[in-house]
């Protein structure tokens, strides 16, 4: 009985604690929590390097204490990394696997491995950008298909990166071979391996005639 009291009376204090952080908030700042907490839960990724998510990660930054604690009473923590400038969601219940394809599985992990590559010449405040071509080089050096990657495979693997904050295009046509890609740091923690040595081994999994076949790739942390 007092363990079950101690409980409820923490539950009390973290509820007044969340009133009273929120009530602190401008009418403008309430509103902005609503959508941003939402966008957070629904997008996984927030990252300042992102321009049109700038705003929204300062927010977050200013008010990290309130949303910590709001969206862990749901089931969810919040991940900060202040060096790479990330703000990641990941529900505790494990109910935001995103299950991906084998196709995605492959592109995302193409992505990280360029992401690997390149960040070494650059400094942290710099954007990593490729090129399509330079994705399906990769593809092409380790031997996974005969053909290049189908444009529908690419059009729609960029198009869910991109609603994760994962990527970006820089041109209009995805699938042009010099078609510029933003590859945002949370790829880092959209996929997570020890180094570059640990991308090489499982994309060369996916050269398997057997695995090939399949139709089902990786699950990652998301917020589907």
């Amino acid at each position: 009985m007092t363990i079950n009291f101690t409980n409820e009376s923490h539950q009390s204090d973290i509820a007044v604690s969340l009133l009273s952080l929120y009530d602190s908030l401008s009418a403008s700042d309430k509103a902005d929590f609503t959508r941003i907490v939402n966008r957070l839960l629904s997008v996984t990724f927030i990252t300042k390097k992102r321009e049109d998510a700038r705003r929204d990660y300062y927010f977050i930054e200013r008010h990290e204490a309130l949303i910590r604690q709001y969206i862990k009473l749901a089931g969810w923590d919040l991940i900060s990394d202040k060096g790479y400038e990330v703000y990641q969601v990941i529900n505790t219940y494990g109910y935001n696997r995103l299950r991906l394809k084998l196709h995605e599985s492959i592109i995302i992990l193409l992505f990280r491995l360029c992401y690997e590559e390149k960040r070494r010449e650059l400094t942290l405040s710099d954007n990593v950008v490729i090129r399509i071509q330079e994705l399906q080089e990769k593809y092409a050096a380790l031997k996974i298909r005969q053909q290049p990657i189908d444009k529908t495979s690419l059009r729609d693997t960029i198009n869910l990166l991109k609603g994760f904050n994962i990527v970006d295009t820089l041109d209009r046509n995805v699938v042009d071979p010099d078609c510029r890609i933003i590859i945002y740091p949370s790829i880092l923690f959209a996929v997570k391996v020890d180094d570059i040595k640990s991308i090489y081994d499982k994309l060369q999994t996916y050269s398997d005639e057997k695995k090939i076949s399949s139709e089902e790739g990786e699950a990652y942390e998301g917020a589907n």
